[in-house]
């Protein structure tokens, strides 16, 4: 995979930790980052570092802009041209080619330095000082800006002001990148980061996600099944399978069942293709043991699952007890009640319970996998809320499985255990 490149670019002396800080962030995100004054920045040593900066902008697709109160250094000094509005500048060429995304961040007191100054010059007019007196008053050098005016004509080049203006009245489009945040602490910087480029979400998390999306992917690859160029989902068969052929409780005691032929050859016909699909999950079972999809409960100060997480551990308990049915003597079923077995012309036919029970329990883990993977894929791709899918039951026998719930331990008569060893009487 390739990793994203952040292009750090500020005047270096007053934002040193914030830089440090920002390129140990990013690359514990698993991003590349590039900022000078470190020794992994590649330093040809026969170009100017200045040219060796602007040159290193157009391999990134990250440019992060912070302005404080000092200029830096002039890149042209005659033409107020700072090294960094002109790295700037770079950037802003190639964001408008579709080639790179700029950040760009004001330190608070600075913005509000700017805003005051606005407001401060309009006093003045309103007072009737002289229009070549003002700018000695709003443009006197503090310890927030030592060249008000540069950071402040810099500040709003980067706002666009002048082609918002232009847009505005006719002139051209409106401009992009334009999107100046304010901050005041490195979490400020932070989350804007996160939000921008990994929607909350690491380097790493991204990558997984995806990874486990393409593993979804080709197991729904494997799982369904086409005819007549028609791609077909087993749970349309397999539904109507029930609905026409039931099996009730008193039936799991009888040795043979009895159903329809032209619903058992539907169902028997999809499932053959079961003896080539085989599903070895990887990322699944690596997105279990993560934290991936667990989320930090405060309150708790502990982990708890997501609903994502107990669908992924559903999949993955639906993949083992399908793999462990989907065998040739559960499939062998198909090929003795097949119509070349048959003798002249039935509705019905007799299969036995031992062997119709279990093959039908496959049929319903290899629906649920299809089910599970897709509504994992949509939640994951499309961004849609995350729906639990309808499953089929955990036994093809009506009733069974509000049974088998009754007999299966819940999570409070655990806890009831539990409590009980700990204190016994």
């Amino acid at each position: 995979m390739r990793k994203p490149t952040f292009f750090v670019s500020s005047t270096i002396f007053d934002f040193k930790d914030l830089r440090s800080a920002l390129k140990f962030f990013l690359e514990e995100q698993g991003c590349i980052v590039l900022a000078s004054e470190f020794n992994d920045f590649i330093k040809p040593i026969d170009t100017h570092s200045y040219e060796a900066c602007l040159s290193s902008i157009q391999n990134c697709d990250y440019f992060i802009l912070l302005i404080g109160s000092r200029v830096g250094g002039w890149f042209d000094a005659k033409e107020r041209v700072s090294i960094t509005m002109r790295e700037y500048r770079e950037a802003y060429e190639l964001h408008k080619k579709g080639k790179l995304k700029i950040l760009s961040f004001v330190r608070s007191q600075v913005w509000h330095v700017k805003e005051d100054r606005k407001e401060l010059e309009k006093y003045l007019e309103e007072l009737g000082i002289a229009e070549e007196i003002r700018p000695k008053i709003t443009d006197y050098p503090t310890k927030l800006a030592s060249d008000s005016v540069f950071i402040i004509d810099f500040i709003n080049e980067v706002a666009r002001n002048k082609e918002t203006i232009d847009a505005l009245h006719g002139n051209g489009s409106f401009p992009t990148g334009n999107w100046i945040h304010v901050f005041e602490t490195f979490k400020d910087v932070i989350d804007v980061i996160q939000g921008q480029v990994f929607a909350g979400s690491s380097v790493q998390d991204t990558a997984f996600k995806r990874l486990l999306t393409l593993e979804l992917r080709e197991i729904i690859r494997n799982c369904l099944y086409k005819w007549k160029s028609r791609i077909f989902n087993p749970i349309f068969v397999k539904k109507k399978f029930d609905r026409t052929c039931p099996i009730r409780q008193e039936d799991k005691e009888k040795d043979f069942i009895e159903v329809e032929i032209k619903q058992w050859d539907w169902l028997a016909s999809a499932a053959v293709q079961l003896l080539a699909v085989k599903v070895h999950p990887v990322i699944i079972q690596e997105a279990i043991k993560g934290t991936v999809f667990l989320q930090f409960d405060l309150a708790l100060g502990a982990f708890k699952e997501t609903e994502i997480y107990n669908c992924l551990s559903l999949l993955n308990e639906e993949i083992r007890k399908f793999s462990e049915k989907n065998t040739t003597e559960t499939l062998s079923v198909i090929f003795k009640h097949s119509p070349n077995n048959r003798v002249g012309s039935q509705t019905t036919e007799r299969i036995k319970t031992l062997e119709l029970v279990p093959f039908l329990f496959l049929c319903d883990r290899w629906i649920n996998i299809i089910q599970l993977s897709s509504a994992i894929i949509l939640h994951l791709e499309k961004g849609a809320q995350f729906q639990m899918p309808h499953l089929m039951s955990e036994s093809p026998i009506i009733g069974m499985e509000e049974k088998l719930v009754e007999e299966r331990l819940s999570h409070q008569d655990v806890e009831i255990y539990l409590a009980a060893i700990a204190s016994p009487t």
